[in-house]
């Protein structure tokens, strides 16, 4: 019996697995068929959710992560698989399945004053889930649930323990389902070519900021953004010439606009003046911004958000306890979230590939070339240590990593002689904390009121990993590339054929996409108009070609899934 979902080894240590990031595959290539389902420790650490949970390579399973006695107040870990598909299968077309009894054995080591308990949930849609099953507790070691609500089902592993010596593990999950089939795939159906969009969800619950509030539409308007990036041929291109335009803007700390009874703004108007108003439709305006870094940061991801990108601000700490605030934005070209300093309108790339970086790459390039052995990153940030300057003056900050430098830094000219490898830049990528909104204007009492040189306020997101310990009173913490990147503005489908036979699959629509609206559906190349989330697709003789976009309540259309079906 082997795990049904195969990737690259799992490194050593406890960053995630290298090659698996980002992964949340359909269900009808995720899982082997049929019946039986072996969930080992990759398809458990990487799916929905591994909360404070590690891969133990010696004895190939997951274990409750021992840090969580020593740091923060949840002293639990959390394990929830991604949807399975119990039903069987013909390669992408899933056969009509009335799913039966489903037995759930968990292969657990509870130690003396350990616990793992054992959950199920299931339901008849894949993308959907608002009509699943609540969760129905099961044994510590599993059992078996008579009624499923749907073929596809989902686990949830909680482990407990009293100290860092006895800590619970799981080695792996099996389901063994019962299914009765409604109707066999029709002979001669078969894809003949498929473009699926992968959508990898996270447990982080970000909130977006609306582009249409009436602040950030008259800033665009004010500004006229859409000139500034006028010359972009790509979305990448366009984020970079918003970049260097926040980086060009005049910087004011004179003046404590960005300062509200106390606590700093996240409003447009406070943050920024606009000083010259854009004079022609072709022509941008100027600004002056209020404040430091933070401000810089806040202004790139509302301009951006102005225009339908997606964005978040990221804290750091880092070398000589440098802090900085950048923004990372969803780039739908690269498909990817990329780091952007609008304070010094940079951003860096991977030395052979020249693929722009996120700021955990970053951070990975810095743990490792850095950050020695016997070492962890409070070592390599202490600001009087001067070990770490001698040893980042012996490699060389621009070794290990590429940077495209702007001509703008805080609203002066860019040094010529600017040392990106040794001042303020990617070498401040140690501690990194996400903050997982932009709505500042629409949800204004959700901003926090206090900050801190070190990431680890208002219990956002932190990363952290084997060079990377969790902070004193950081409860909040994560150790997978998928739960910071989840993918944005996509749609994908799972298709079943037809339950009454003939000649038609059912298409199950699901998307990534905020204020998401309806589907762009094409069926041979022609306009669907308006369809049902599921929809029943009638196939003629031949072939078949289906594509679906997201349309947001704005007007974007985002990444399209496709498929090529040929009916014999």
């Amino acid at each position: 019996m082997t795990d049904s979902l195969k990737c690259v080894p799992l490194l050593l240590g406890i960053v995630v697995l290298a090659g698996c990031v980002g992964m949340d595959i359909s269900p009808t290539t995720q899982y082997s068929k049929p019946d039986r389902i072996v969930l080992g420790i990759q398809p458990l650490y990487m799916g929905f959710e591994a909360q404070k949970v590690l891969p133990d390579l010696e004895k190939n399973c997951v274990v409750l992560d021992a840090r969580v006695f020593k740091f923060g107040s949840d002293k639990k870990g959390v394990i929830t698989t991604d949807p399975v598909d119990v039903g069987p299968a013909q390669g992408l077309i899933a056969q009509p399945t009335q799913a039966g009894k489903i037995a759930v054995t968990v292969d657990v080591a509870a130690p003396e004053g350990a616990t793992a308990t054992v959950e199920i949930r299931t339901g008849a849609s894949f993308f959907d889930q608002s009509q699943w099953s609540p969760w129905m507790p099961l044994g510590q070691q599993g059992g078996t649930l008579d009624k499923p609500a749907g073929r596809y089902a989902q686990v949830r592993l909680t482990l407990t323990g009293k100290d860092a010596a006895a800590v619970p593990s799981i080695g792996k999950v099996v389901l063994d389902a019962e299914c009765v089939p409604a109707a066999a795939v029709p002979a001669g159906l078969k894809v003949a070519d498929s473009k699926i969009e992968q959508i990898v969800k996270s447990t982080i619950d970000f909130q977006y900021e609306r582009p249409d509030h009436p602040k950030i539409a008259a800033f665009r308007k004010a500004i006229n953004l859409d000139a500034v990036v006028a010359g972009g041929k790509t979305d990448f291109d366009k984020l970079v010439l918003l970049m260097d335009w926040v980086a060009s803007c005049k910087n004011d700390r004179t003046v404590n606009k960005n300062i509200t009874d106390g606590y700093y703004a996240w409003d447009i108007d406070r943050v920024t003046d606009v000083t010259e108003p854009s004079a022609s439709a072709d022509k941008p305006g100027k600004a002056t911004i209020h404040g430091h870094c933070m401000s810089y940061a806040e202004v790139l991801s509302i301009a951006a958000t102005a225009l339908g990108y997606k964005s978040r601000h990221m804290a750091v700490v880092g070398f000589k306890e440098a802090s900085h605030e950048v923004v990372e934005a969803w780039t739908p070209s690269l498909k990817k979230w990329v780091y952007y300093d609008p304070s010094l309108s940079n951003y860096y790339m991977d030395k052979e590939t020249k693929q722009p970086m996120n700021i955990i790459e970053q951070h990975n390039i810095v743990a490792r070339t850095f950050v020695p052995a016997d070492k962890d990153m409070n070592w390599f940030i202490g600001q009087s240590n001067p070990d770490t300057r001698a040893l980042v003056k012996k490699i060389g900050g621009k070794t290990p990593i590429d940077a495209r430098l702007g001509a703008w830094k805080y609203g002066e000219p860019m040094p010529a002689n600017y040392d990106w490898g040794w001042s303020h830049g990617y070498l401040a990528d140690g501690f990194v904390q996400m903050t997982p909104r932009t709505d500042f204007h629409t949800n204004p009492s959700a901003n926090p009121k206090k900050f801190q040189n070190y990431p680890g306020y208002a219990g956002y997101p932190f990363w952290v990993d084997d060079k990377t310990p969790p902070r004193k009173g950081v409860n909040n913490w994560y150790t997978r590339m998928r739960d910071f990147y989840w993918t944005l503005d996509q749609a994908s489908l799972v298709l079943t054929a037809g339950a009454q036979g003939g000649k038609t699959l059912t298409v199950e629509l699901g998307n990534s996409m905020p204020f998401f609206k309806k589907y762009q559906v094409k069926t041979n190349g022609q306009p669907a108009g308006d369809v049902k989330n599921p929809f029943t697709w009638e196939l003629r003789a031949g072939e078949n070609c289906l594509e679906v976009a997201p349309v947001d309540e704005f007007g974007l259309v985002g990444a399209a899934s496709s498929v090529t079906v040929i009916s014999e």
